[in-house]
């Protein structure tokens, strides 16, 4: 009796539990197949936040399905889910769920999105609940039945080849998507497939099975079977359609390159023009400035060697009248006369040299600050209009402009640097000290042969003395003079030699280098557009 009473408190405790486990499992069971709709939107804005990636398999060959956010309104959160997957398809489907033609606006944002790598097959989605379709010639044709579905489906067949082009565009038609979807959600043994939680879904399939004959009838009248032909098609040929995309992205990647260098190019060209412009104009310059400051230098030397004679050939005639009676006084005041001569004419000589050099100096400095500034004009020139070009505001353009010199081709117009490696003086002007002492070494030899010639008498000779002196100090003073003035020339010469090696073929080889520029540009376009071309001319479904 007590095992009895003990598995009667059993049974009675457990069996409402028992029940209740056996009817999960017997509803389990019987939604097993339950597995449709539990994608299938619910009308919520962005109900697709993610990309879903969906396997199918369709004659053996598996593919993906992958869903997207819609693009219509503000998508840009979503930018980079759409671009991601659309660069990995081969066909695009695009859903037009309005009844009405897609905005311009969607079309260039689909343009955008495919960057001519895919092909689009446009699905105009047509609503309507069951009881659109309760009489029979409601059942006839789809678009008889949705009055405006052959106008929706012209119109946007007709923006989508506006804007991407008809060779982009696959396909158009109409679906009802629901009531297709609804006519296939059943399993084999005609029970519904609809996941128990899609009651939404569950009561539609019911409405319509109340309308349509068969589930077949659901199906051929939703158009469903047409675009389960372009699916099936797409899967036959999906080999040859990858290679066709895949040739469609190589060549407007390529075209896209060629369209960029091309830009870069002609942007670096007009830069270039102008800038060679400023260059040659630097150069003009300092080339004006030099010939200025030589005739200057060569009139102060050839005005100091003057002056040296005339004082010289005055003191002389002093010093003969003086020491008349002395001949050794005479050539000791002479020799004193000219030392001091001497080291006053190479202070003079110094001193033209230097303005000279000073001179031409600042005049290549003046010119090059010139020069850049006129590069940072060019630049900010080129800059705005680039801006102004791509309609961006004045304020916008202001913020994006930076003048950073290593951008514009190479120019460095570093005036210290051109300043400074003008002029090596040691290695182009003759020593002072040798030119005077040539002259002074002459004066002083011809001295004394006119002084040993009339020093024979006294006082009334003294005028003849001085005659010959000044005969021998104007012959010398000729003859230093052409030497002197060859000098003169000799380091005008090489002074201007080294400024055309230094600092103008400096600039030389900065528009040279703007030009090389140019020139690999055209090279690099001109390979690029001849793969693109090559790439274009491979047969259809090879690469």
């Amino acid at each position: 009796m007590r095992e009895q009473h003990s598995l009667s408190e059993l049974v009675s405790d457990r069996l409402p539990t028992l029940l209740k486990q056996q009817q999960q499992l017997e509803r389990l069971q019987r939604s097993a197949g339950q597995v449709d709709g539990e994608i299938v939107g619910t009308g919520q804005a962005d109900f697709t936040q993610d990309n879903v990636i969906y396997q199918f398999s369709h004659q053996g060959k598996g593919f993906q399905l992958i869903d997207v956010p819609g693009i219509e309104g503000n998508e840009s959160k979503y930018e980079a889910m759409v671009q991601a997957a659309i660069a990995k398809a081969h066909l695009v489907f695009y859903v037009n769920g309005t009844n009405k033609k897609p905005e311009s606006k969607t079309a260039e944002k689909i343009k955008h999105y495919l960057n001519r790598d895919a092909k689009v097959y446009a699905i105009c989605n047509l609503r309507g609940k069951a009881d659109s379709y309760e009489f029979d010639h409601d059942r006839e044709a789809l678009e008889r039945t949705h009055k405006d579905a052959v106008e929706t489906r012209e119109q946007t067949r007709e923006v989508l080849e506006g804007i991407l082009g008809a060779e982009l565009v696959s396909g158009c038609q109409s679906l009802q998507g629901l009531l297709g979807f609804t006519g296939v959600a059943f399993d084999e043994r005609g029970l519904s497939s609809i996941h128990p939680s899609r009651t939404d879904l569950i009561k539609s399939q019911r409405a319509y099975k109340q309308d349509f004959v068969s589930q077949q009838a659901m199906r051929n009248f939703s158009q469903l079977d047409q675009l389960h032909k372009v699916i099936g098609d797409g899967c036959a040929n999906f080999e040859v359609d990858i290679v066709e995309s895949n040739k469609r992205k190589v060549v407007r990647l390529l075209r896209d390159t060629v369209n960029d260098l091309q830009k870069q190019r002609d942007e670096h060209q007009e830069f270039s023009d102008k800038m060679g412009a400023e260059i040659e104009d630097c150069q003009r310059v300092i080339r004006k400035s030099f010939e200025d400051l030589k005739s200057s230098f060569s009139s102060k030397r050839s005005n100091a060697l003057n002056r040296f004679f005339t004082e010289l050939n005055s003191a002389a005639r002093d010093a003969v009248q003086a020491h008349f009676s002395d001949k050794d006084d005479v050539e000791r005041a002479i020799n004193q006369l000219v030392e001091e001569g001497q080291e006053k004419l190479a202070q003079e000589l110094e001193t033209a040299q230097e303005a000279l050099v000073e001179g031409i100096s600042q005049a290549i400095e003046r010119a090059l600050k010139r020069l850049q500034e006129n590069a940072a004009r060019v630049n900010f020139q080129q800059r705005l209009s680039q801006a102004a070009s791509n309609s961006l505001s004045l304020s916008s353009a202001m913020d994006a402009i930076s003048f950073n010199f290593s951008d514009v081709g190479g120019l460095l117009l570093s005036i210290g640097g051109y300043a400074s490696s003008g002029f090596v003086l040691g290695s182009i002007i003759p020593g002072v000290g040798n030119i005077v002492g040539a002259v002074i070494g002459g004066v002083v030899g011809l001295l004394a042969a006119g002084l040993s010639y009339v020093f024979g008498g006294r006082n009334k000779k003294i005028l003849e003395a001085q005659g010959k002196v000044s005969d021998a100090i104007k012959k010398q003073h000729t003859a230093s003079k052409e030497t002197f003035d060859q000098d003169t020339q000799t380091m005008v010469k090489n002074i201007k030699d080294q400024l055309e090696k230094t600092t103008l073929a400096q600039l030389g080889d900065e528009q040279r280098k703007m030009a090389d520029i140019t020139t690999l540009f055209d090279k690099k376009i001109a390979s690029i557009q001849t793969l693109k071309n090559q790439v274009e001319a491979k047969p259809h479904g090879t690469i």
